[in-house]
């Protein structure tokens, strides 16, 4: 299982928009794990004020998504609301293979001084 370490604030947002979503979390107050990743907040990190409720539209009693990051509030309607979780799924998913790339980079880097006796030593056959 790989850790990650993000910003509190994007720690907490994501927590709370996947914890309205229903998705399923082994959470702990500093540990979001999915699937085989586990996200924590950075050590140092400045601890955001991050706030995510529903309600129910009086004008067009649809139901909505208020979020409010350090005393800015944006409603999202339901459809947006998913979007998001599915955009931070997605950058999740990409700082995944990101990190994971640069780990297969240097296996190979590793693999090939074990080889050869020199990392800047290239025999090609």
């Amino acid at each position: 299982m790989m850790t990650l370490q993000v910003p509190a604030p994007v720690y907490r947002a994501l927590r709370a928009l996947l914890e309205r979503a229903d998705y399923p979390l082994g959470t702990t107050d500093q540990r979001l794990v999915l699937d085989r990743v586990t996200l924590t907040p950075a050590p140092g990190s400045a601890v955001g004020n991050i706030t995510v409720s529903t309600l129910l539209s009086s004008r067009t009693k649809e139901g909505a998504i208020d979020v409010q990051l350090n005393g800015e509030l944006a409603q999202l309607d339901l459809p947006k609301a998913r979007e998001v979780v599915g955009m931070l799924q997605e950058a999740i998913e990409a700082a995944v293979s990101d990190q994971l790339s640069e780990a297969a980079a240097a296996a190979l880097v590793d693999f090939r001084e074990l080889r050869q006796g020199s990392r800047s030593r290239v025999y090609p056959s």
